[in-house]
């Protein structure tokens, strides 16, 4: 990683709308990967979205990447299709309980009010 000629951003990189925690407590990025974002994460998406332009090799090859012409060849890169992923992607959600609204209804089968004596 140092031996890219990416610029380091001015201030860290923050994402509170995906990442509330920060990259380190998310449990989705290594203390590597969470480094390099927080370092890293201004620049490449000023590249990324045009706003900046590249000056250095590696900057047009990232540009490159983000445009799909090539594939990531480096740990920033990896990075930040992993950040993309997490942060642009459909996110799912697994439970290990069904919703209320199905098990109500395997009950309702099962009874009636009229076994149950209400006084």
């Amino acid at each position: 990683m140092n031996n890219l000629s990416i610029r380091a951003s001015q201030k860290p990189f923050i994402d509170r709308q995906k990442f509330p925690y920060g990259f380190r407590k998310s449990g989705d990025f290594s203390i590597g990967e969470a480094d390099i974002l927080a370092g890293y994460g201004k620049t490449l998406l000023a590249l990324e979205s045009g706003e900046l332009s590249p000056e250095t090799d590696d900057e047009h090859h990232f540009v490159s990447f983000v445009n799909g012409q090539v594939e990531a060849a480096n740990t920033i890169e990896r990075t930040w299709a992993k950040y993309v992923r997490l942060s642009r992607g459909k996110k799912h959600f697994y439970t290990l309980h069904s919703t209320a609204a199905s098990n109500q209804s395997d009950y309702d089968e099962d009874y009636s009010d009229e076994e149950f004596d209400v006084a």
